[in-house]
Formats: C-alpha cells, structure tokens, sequence
C-alpha cells in the first residue's frame, strides 16, 4: 500500500466533517422573510411620475448678468441703427417732395416759354410778307415821298416803304421816314401801298450781305424796330434791298 492511500482517506473524511457541519448550520438559522409587496388599488388615481428637470428652470450661471448686459446693449445698438435709418428715410422723403416741387415749377415754367413761343410763332406768321405782286394781280401802288437836298451814296442799299392801303397814320409814318433815311444816306425808292402788313414795325433784308445795313436801318429808325430775316423768300428781290414795314395804325 502507497503512501497516499492513509492520506487521501483522511482528507476524505474531513471534507465529510465539513459537509455535515454546514447543513447543520444552515436547518439551525430562521429563514429570512421576503419583503412585503404593496397592494394596488385599482380605484386609486394613477401618480404621475416625478417630472424631469428642466434646463432652462436650473440656477442661471455666474456669467449670466454681463450676457444679459451685452443683449441689452445689443438691443440699444439696434434702437439706435433703426432710428437713424428713420431719420435718413425722413430727410429723404423731405428731399424727395423738394425736388417734386421743383419739377413742377419748372414744368410751369416750361408751359409758360411754350405758350410764348407758339404766340410768337402766330406773330411770326401774321408778319409774313403778302403774295408777290404777280400773285395779287397788281403791283403796290406807289406813293411819291418828299424829296430833300441829300441824295444817296453809291452803293448804299435801296429802301422801300410798304404801308397798309387807305391807312392815313402809316401814310403820314412813310412821309416821315423819308427824309431821315435820305440824310442818313440810303437809297430810298417809292413806297409800296399793300393790302396786309404785319402787327409791328419790321426791317426785312434777303441776302446775307445786306444784314449789317438792316442792323444800321433798324438802329437809325429808332427803338421798337424788328429785324427779320427773308433770305429763303422766293422770288428773292436784287442784293441790296432792303424793306421796311409800317403796322396799320
């Protein structure tokens, strides 16, 4: 027999010993009372569960005064942007009627120069010379001016008086024109009686080269002498005829 064989039987029976033992030990001890369960009333009304906590309800932070001082002043920034937009859009509709008032001023003023034209255009248009005398189936009758001493330097333009028939005024005018336009040394031919003359007092030239002796004329006649200028009239008269004009008076 081995030397294990007294060895293994005595680890044997304490392994027995043991077993026996916490048996023992454990019929000896109370069984322990399970925990009481709640009874549920079916009448009852139901708990509502414990809310969860809300963020926003949580004590603010230490920071949270200068955040809102620094919203504040973004506020006050904002108020003050947008009150100065106002004031800019106030100064612009204040410009804006400023210029619509002088547009109508000028509009007006327009109107007026407009209506002065077309009144000058009408004057015009009354002033313009009668049909040529083959047209009118006569010549002008013409009517013999008192002579003077002074006669008419050589190459002086010719002047010719046309007044108004059966106008005693214009013819008395012509008479004395005459000897005022023979001492300031022009040429003057017989007056022409016609049937229309224009409202006022007009020198008329037809060539280019006479306008500076239309300028002398009308300067030698006076003040309230018009000078017109006839260089498209067809048929145009021989260079260096001048007209003159008396209104019917």
């Amino acid at each position: 027999m081995s030397w294990t064989g007294p060895a293994g039987l005595v680890l044997a029976l304490v392994g027995l010993v043991g077993g026996v033992a916490l048996g023992l030990g454990l019929r000896s001890s109370p069984p322990r009372p399970a925990p009481p369960v709640a009874s549920i009333d079916p009448m009852a009304p139901a708990v509502p569960p414990a809310p969860a906590p809300n963020p926003a309800l949580a004590p603010a932070p230490a920071d949270s005064a200068a955040r809102r001082a620094a919203i504040e002043a973004d506020i006050a920034a904002e108020q003050a942007r947008l009150d100065s937009l106002r004031q800019a859009r106030a100064t612009a509709e204040a410009e804006l009627a400023n210029l619509r008032q002088s547009r109508a001023a000028a509009e007006a003023e327009l109107a007026g120069l407009r209506r002065d034209l077309a009144a000058g255009r009408r004057e015009l248009a009354a002033a313009q010379p009668p049909a040529p005398p083959q047209q009118l189936g006569a010549p002008p009758r013409p009517l013999r001016l008192p002579e003077t001493v002074a006669t008419a330097a050589p190459g002086q333009p010719r002047v010719f008086i046309h007044l108004r028939a059966g106008s005693t005024a214009a013819a008395n005018a012509a008479a004395e024109l005459a000897p005022q336009l023979r001492e300031a040394g022009f040429d003057l031919g017989e007056a022409r009686v016609v049937t229309a003359t224009p409202s006022q007092r007009v020198v008329r030239y037809f060539h280019g080269e006479d306008a500076p002796a239309a300028a002398r004329l009308a300067g030698r006649l006076g003040r309230g002498w018009a000078i017109q200028d006839f260089r498209n009239f067809e048929p145009a008269p021989s260079l260096g005829t001048l007209e003159i004009w008396l209104p019917d008076r």
